[in-house]
């Protein structure tokens, strides 16, 4: 009995150090130091996690929107959320439509990293996005229409990431939160498909259906446009496209509510 125990722990712990390495991948907060960030392979391995860690974090800005709706309107709670979103990952997704803009209209990859090489296009991308989605976000007036959005853009958009960055030649590493050196396997991409996918058919039907379908169709763009002028995929351009997704989520919920 001893023997298994031993041998069933440390699979525990390995799963739960991918989990907290999905985190890391998704915030720009130093969660982890340098020497804590895992092996590549271990770090692939984490992204089956990214729609569980999506789903959290809308869970928790579903509640947080809920509690703002009490004292404000439909545009200062969009505001308000919103912002905390970006609070959460540190401006990994803002920070990451600037950097890709940049690149994509120059391309090719400015050789500084960080926030240095954003000029004012990119800076100026990332202001109209966000501001977008506060604006597609406050055309949703009911409570539970808002949950739903919420929740859905913050799962699929996470969950993006392994298919838009999935066969792609890995780039740059910079831009998630920790290094990404490709190595997306089809277990990475099918798994997290299937809870990604699984939990927006199981919890919003035909609602979920018709955000899927236009996902897929962005996905499928994005791919498209980082192969073609990029011939691959950064952490940044990866960030970008999880940016992207949120937006267009936010836009179909939208249109759909309206």
């Amino acid at each position: 009995m001893e023997s298994a125990s031993d041998t069933s722990l440390p699979s525990a712990r390995e799963l739960l150090f991918e989990a907290v390495l999905a985190a890391a991948t998704l915030t720009l907060w130093p969660i982890l130091d340098e020497r804590s960030q895992g092996t590549a392979a271990q770090r692939s391995r984490a992204m089956v996690y990214f729609p569980i860690v999506g789903f959290v974090l809308g869970v928790i800005l579903a509640i947080a929107d809920r509690t703002a709706g009490l004292v404000s309107g439909p545009v200062g709670r969009s505001f308000v959320v919103l912002i905390i979103a970006a609070g959460l990952s540190l401006g990994l997704a803002n920070r990451a439509v600037a950097d890709t803009v940049e690149v994509l209209r120059r391309g090719t990859r400015p050789a500084s990293t960080g926030l240095a090489r954003i000029g004012p296009v990119g800076a100026g991308a990332s202001i109209v996005a966000f501001a977008f989605e506060i604006w597609c976000l406050s055309r949703i007036t009911d409570d539970a229409g808002r949950a739903a959005a919420i929740v859905m853009a913050m799962m699929l958009s996470r969950w993006a990431i392994v298919p838009i960055g999935y066969g792609l030649k890995p780039l740059e590493h910079w831009g998630l939160g920790i290094p990404y050196e490709g190595g997306i396997s089809f277990r990475e991409f099918s798994v997290s498909s299937a809870v990604a996918l699984g939990l927006t058919m199981g919890l919003y039907q035909n609602l979920g259906l018709a955000v899927i379908v236009a996902l897929a169709l962005t996905i499928l763009a994005m791919r498209l446009v980082l192969s073609r002028r990029m011939g691959g995929a950064s952490g940044y351009m990866l960030a970008g496209g999880c940016a992207l997704v949120e937006v267009v989520t936010f836009v179909v919920l939208a249109a759909l509510r309206a």
